[in-house]
């Protein structure tokens, strides 16, 4: 499968020639980091990132960076159609190569969406380093919920999950449970915020996948900013066994009605077809539930 899948990037990738020179510098200044992009990648440690600076200087850049040729329209950036080049790796590289001014080649790569990229970075990465067991994890669990959100949110949808979990546990060599489990870890880091999530996927914070499983399925009404907030005010419902204390219980129910609160205005203010009314419905229906229960 992973051959089949490089195989079809081949496809996909334009190596710019010497003679395009012009064009290629021309692309180089209008490259685009997109956060949301960037923040797929597990970051470096600093010994890593320190050792790829130190061979960048002494030797260069030797793999060519990849950069998506688009439109801002096909990246949600704005409604624009004209020419967009969004940097989907080479990061880091990119990163030191500006600090330094180095000259770096390039890749061009098309895909017609933004969930086709983030499911190809996602899988990129997964084969092309070295990863702790934890940013391994959360990798899986994003392919999962990336499959689970390109296949949308229907009833059928839902009966086909258990498939993605298999077909997906088969690929990585792990049962299907784990999927799931990686789904919950990755959508707990979903939930907080981007230097917290950076922190513990680089090993800096270290907090228990059980605190941040248990955060997926918890409504917050922002990014948890904070390591002692998940550990003490958003984790304990959903661990067996613990149970929060009568302050925990209003704060948590009072993040959750913000937080349907948003997302309804969200929805109603989007456009309106048969899965986003369904999603009106069913998200209405929490909050009406979570209103009587105050």
């Amino acid at each position: 499968m992973k051959k089949d899948f490089m195989s079809s990037m081949k496809e996909k990738t334009s190596t710019l020639r010497p003679s395009l020179l012009s064009t290629e510098e021309n692309i180089k200044n209008q490259i685009l980091v997109l956060d949301k992009l960037r923040d797929l990648i597990p970051p470096l440690a600093n010994d890593e990132y320190d050792q790829l600076q130190q061979n960048i200087l002494k030797h260069g850049v030797k793999d060519p960076l990849t950069v998506w040729e688009t439109t801002p329209a096909a990246a949600q950036v704005d409604t624009d159609t004209s020419p967009l080049f969004v940097l989907i790796d080479g990061h880091n590289r990119y990163s030191i190569c500006q600090q330094y001014k180095l000259d770096y080649r390039i890749n061009l790569v098309r895909f017609s969406t933004l969930d086709e990229v983030k499911d190809y970075m996602i899988d990129y990465q997964l084969g092309r380093r070295n990863l702790t067991a934890e940013q391994t994890s959360y990798l899986r669990g994003l392919r999962y919920l990336q499959q689970k959100s390109m296949r949308g949110g229907n009833r059928a949808a839902e009966n086909a999950q258990g498939d993605v979990a298999a077909t997906l546990g088969k690929e990585y060599g792990v049962s299907s449970r784990t999927i799931k489990r990686d789904a919950d870890f990755a959508a707990g880091l979903e939930k907080l915020a981007p230097d917290l999530k950076q922190d513990v996927l680089s090993g800096k914070k270290k907090l228990a996948k059980a605190s941040i499983n248990a955060i997926a399925k918890t409504e917050i009404a922002e990014p948890v900013q904070d390591a002692d907030d998940l550990i003490n005010g958003v984790s304990a419902p959903n661990v067996p066994g613990e149970k929060l204390s009568k302050a925990g219980e209003i704060k948590s129910k009072k993040s959750q009605i913000l937080s349907l609160e948003t997302t309804i205005r969200e929805l109603a203010s989007g456009k309106l077809n048969v899965q986003t009314c369904a999603q009106l419905i069913a998200k209405t229906d929490e909050l009406q539930a979570l209103l009587r229960a105050k």
